[in-house]
């Protein structure tokens, strides 16, 4: 007998919402199998850690009940808050002598303790620093209890995390899947979610900065609710439209106010990375995440970074049933579910 094929399913954690994303593969490519999201209590998510297990629980079982799903593999993604990446320098070397002068050049750059984290490094290229033929790494330090916490989680639920990545390379993985990098040139992409944004800048396979901005869709709840004192609940219906604003003015402010704020945090980040990359300048930002659909959003930050700006399209390329997908549903949850998009695409290249 055939065993019946399955494939593995993603499941993003952020601040406000539980993504969930499964691929499949049908006989002319990719297929979306699975797509739902599922909200979160404020606070089960903060600093990019579990602070409310249950709540999360929670979510994620409503997630795989209402999809009446039985695969036990998933893929899952860590915080920005849990992981920094920077590009480093160091003499050609390998094996432990290789080994020994990334941790050096880490314990230099990094704030966590190298004995907390999980050390990553890609090689990127070679580069002359002062004469001298050196080799350039992409290093990430995660911390492990981060880690730890998120297998012990779904364990817990009876899955098996086949795959723990980072959201900002997950978010390269979903670019990748859309298929929409074709010159290879540089690219900043830019994940707006509820507590933080993911700055990460990219030249085809190549990583050229990553940044995590304290700034998100949260921020923006909050001073709507001081600005017309109202609850949290109540200013969050305001800001996503489903409520109806007492005063759409102080609405209008508060979202200028808080994207007028991430535009410069952007611009200095764009600042530091020509520092570093002047032979590299930003061609286009590609948005993501849940902040994506604020008021303006795009087209502010088009017109203050002077960058074309497009919104993530993970499934362009995906097929989507289309007698189990709603075209409009799907095409609103897409760039908000970038990160799972994005964790599905490299669990099923890994299952």
């Amino acid at each position: 007998m055939f065993r019946k094929k399955s494939f593995p399913l993603a499941i993003d954690i952020g601040s406000h919402a539980v993504k969930l994303v499964q691929l499949t593969r049908g006989k002319k490519g990719l297929v979306l199998g699975r797509l739902g999201i599922a909200s979160l209590a404020h606070g089960a998510i903060a600093d990019g850690e579990v602070r409310e297990v249950e709540e999360v629980m929670r979510a994620v079982e409503e997630l795989v009940s209402a999809e009446k799903l039985k695969e036990k593999r998933v893929a899952v993604g860590i915080s920005g808050q849990a992981a920094i990446a920077k590009t480093i320098q160091v003499p050609q070397a390998s094996g432990l002598a290789l080994e020994e002068a990334v941790e050096a050049e880490a314990e230099q750059i990094f704030p966590f303790a190298i004995d907390e984290t999980r050390l990553r490094r890609q090689r990127l290229r070679e580069v002359e620093v002062d004469g001298e033929t050196m080799d350039e790494y992409l290093v990430i330090a995660v911390k492990r209890k981060a880690v730890g916490d998120v297998i012990d989680l779904f364990k817990h639920l009876k899955f098996e995390p086949m795959l723990v990545d980072l959201n900002m390379l997950a978010i390269e993985s979903a670019f990748a899947l859309s298929g929409v990098d074709e010159d290879g040139e540089p690219t900043a992409l830019v994940d707006v979610g509820a507590s933080e944004t993911l700055v990460h800048i990219i030249q085809g396979s190549r990583t050229l900065m990553t940044r995590s901005i304290a700034f998100g869709g949260s921020r923006i709840t909050q001073t709507i609710g001081e600005s017309l004192n109202v609850t949290r609940l109540e200013a969050e219906g305001i800001k996503m439209g489903i409520r109806t604003s007492p005063s759409p003015r102080a609405v209008a402010d508060a979202i200028r106010a808080e994207v007028e704020r991430l535009a410069r945090e952007m611009g200095r980040t764009f600042q530091m990375h020509a520092q570093v990359h002047p032979e590299d300048q930003i061609h286009r930002m590609v948005l993501s995440g849940g902040g994506v659909h604020l008021d303006g959003l795009p087209a502010y930050l088009a017109a203050s970074l002077d960058v074309p700006v497009e919104l993530a399209q993970p499934f362009r390329r995906v097929e989507i049933p289309k007698d189990l997908f709603d075209p409009d549903f799907v095409e609103n949850l897409s760039p908000v579910a970038a990160v799972g998009a994005g964790l599905a695409y490299k669990a099923l290249a890994a299952a």
